[in-house]
């Protein structure tokens, strides 16, 4: 019992992609090496390789879908909160989970179709067009892999704010949707709203005229 309340929780989602980020950093730095031993063994020492810009293409494209379940999590992907951002944390909260349910719907039907690729290339045995001749099936992996990841992610998210959303008031700010729990983006959106106050209270500043001087007659009338 124990066990199906902590799967149906998704909390399990959260590790999975800490993982996949990591492994997204790694592939990033093994197709840096690719493409670097690419470039020396061409123009240093005259011997080109046949290898290096697929594998570095399939490295990037792991990175690409792999890595943005990591990316969710973390609330990295770029978004526009101009509107939501001014409505109470209740209600922004009930926002991110329609529109996380939105996203979902979206990554599912990637799943279901970039799965019946994947398994036409593993039915047809694909390879590609080149002197590498790497299986198809692998790389057509990545993509339904990656969004399966995104999804978890996204169903976490929408446990946790609907758990959230029923429970006291008080913790609804603290719920993962909203990104208080990333202390980076919390440190990114301070950094702005200062920013942003600087350059009012600047353009106020610049907006009002000086006092003009009164003419010396005046002065002395007044004095």
């Amino acid at each position: 019992m124990r066990l199906l309340k902590y799967l149906l929780s998704f909390r399990w989602a959260n590790a999975l992609s800490e993982v996949a980020g990591y492994l997204s950093g790694l592939a990033l730095v093994m197709a840096t090496v690719a493409m670097v031993h690419g470039v020396l063994s061409r123009y240093l020492f005259g011997q080109p390789t046949v290898w290096q810009t697929e594998v570095s293409i399939y490295l990037l494209i792991f990175v690409t879908f792999v890595g943005a379940a990591y990316g969710l999590k973390h609330h990295a992907h770029v978004g526009v909160d101009l509107l939501v951002g001014r409505l109470r944390v209740r209600n922004r909260l009930v926002v991110r989970i329609v529109t996380s349910l939105l996203v979902l719907l979206v990554v599912v039907a990637v799943i279901w179709t970039s799965f019946d690729t994947w398994w036409e290339a593993v039915e047809g045995d694909y390879r590609s067009p080149t002197a590498l001749r790497a299986p198809l099936s692998v790389v057509y992996a990545i993509l339904p892999l990656g969004m399966l990841l995104v999804a978890f992610q996204l169903m976490a998210f929408i446990v946790d704010g609907l758990r959230t959303l029923l429970s006291s008031r008080s913790e609804t700010e603290h719920a993962a949707l909203l990104g208080q729990g990333n202390a980076e983006l919390a440190s990114a959106i301070e950094v702005a709203s200062s920013d942003m106050d600087t350059a009012v209270d600047a353009a106020g500043t610049a907006a009002t005229p000086p006092a003009e001087p009164l003419p010396a007659d005046e002065r002395h009338g007044r004095s």
